[in-house]
């Protein structure tokens, strides 16, 4: 992979991130949750549709639902849930600038014993301390 081009993908998440929490804080309280939801993935089924022809797969778009597994309904049952969630959370009070922070550092917390255990990750000892600073960091954000 070319270094030019190896950060696209992380620019594309960021982007993506940014432009997901500022939207979901910015929905109204009168919509309710789970239309809000079908509407903003109407919304990403038609941006896939339209920017699959920009960045064609090997293989005919359609040809892929033969190879389907249960890890794409998962995909799509987590995505669902993370959505619901952040958006009944911004209606509860929890505020944008610690939401996101809080709820990925308790995933990533979750995923290093499933990625050392499930996937054979290895962890460092730098590894280990940057794990015990998220830690510490979780403690601090989640105190007011």
């Amino acid at each position: 992979m070319r270094m030019n081009t190896a950060y696209i993908p992380i620019l594309l998440i960021v982007a993506g991130g940014l432009i997901y929490q500022l939207s979901q804080k910015a929905i109204r309280h009168e919509v309710n949750v789970y239309f809000a939801i079908c509407a903003a993935y109407l919304a990403g089924i038609v941006l896939c549709l339209i920017t699959q022809y920009f960045y064609p797969a090997d293989e005919p778009f359609w040809q892929s639902a033969k190879k389907m597994n249960w890890a794409i309904i998962g995909v799509g049952l987590g995505a669902a849930l993370v959505e619901v969630g952040f958006l009944i959370a911004y209606r509860a009070g929890w505020t944008i600038s610690l939401t996101s922070m809080l709820v990925n550092m308790l995933i990533s917390v979750a995923l290093v014993p499933i990625g050392i255990f499930f996937f054979r990750d290895k962890i460092s000892g730098w590894n280990t301390l940057g794990i015990a600073f998220y830690f510490a960091g979780l403690i601090l954000i989640s105190k007011k």
